[in-house]
């Protein structure tokens, strides 16, 4: 009996060429257990296409700060979480500007925002500085976490270096999430 590829049609010939033609990595977030992935190392700003365009950004910023959140054990709603809201304005500023903040630096805006107001309200009114200290601390206990480091180490989380070796050459990504808990899950 036949095992493997050649059960299912695939000759040796097939397999060398698909082999030859693109890489094949298995990315496993938050693990050493395959090639790591750094999702938390920067909060990377989007292309300039996805800044010009107001529905593709606002989707970039809700899935990150909701991928956030999610890890320090926050279920956020984007129009009601006074959190979701001030990590969305963080990320929308940094971004605007050029800029990839790290998690510290994320840590460091929820302490002091770059801005004064968020929608029609001071800074303090909305998010009093004492419950936005707390925020802080929830985040920074990722940073502080045993075995954290795995997430900041590996290849950053690029689209265009999941699909494409430094040379060009198509890769194959693929992305095991099974040693991962829920949130970690929904984060990654």
């Amino acid at each position: 009996m036949e095992q493997g590829p050649r059960r299912g049609g695939q000759d040796r010939a097939r397999i060398q060429r698909l082999r030859d033609a693109a890489e094949v990595t298995i990315y496993t977030p938050g693990s050493e257990a395959g090639r790591a992935l750094s999702v938390l190392r920067s909060f990377a700003a989007p292309p300039a296409e996805t800044l010009a365009d107001a529905t593709a950004l606002k989707e970039r910023i809700a899935s990150s700060v909701a991928g956030l959140l999610a890890l320090v054990g926050i279920e956020a709603d984007p129009i009601k979480s006074r959190e979701h809201i001030l990590l969305s304005a963080i990320l929308d500023a940094a971004w605007r500007k050029g800029q990839s903040p790290d998690l510290a630096g994320i840590i460091q805006a929820v302490q002091k925002p770059p801005f004064d107001k968020i929608g029609v309200f001071d800074l303090e009114s909305f998010y009093a500085a004492k419950d936005r200290t707390d925020l802080a601390l929830r985040i920074n206990g990722l940073l502080a976490a045993p075995g954290f480091e795995s997430w900041l180490a590996g290849d950053a989380l690029d689209v265009q270096k999941l699909l494409y070796t430094d040379s060009g050459k198509p890769r194959i990504s693929i992305i095991s999430i099974a040693h991962l808990n829920d949130a970690e899950r929904m984060f990654v």
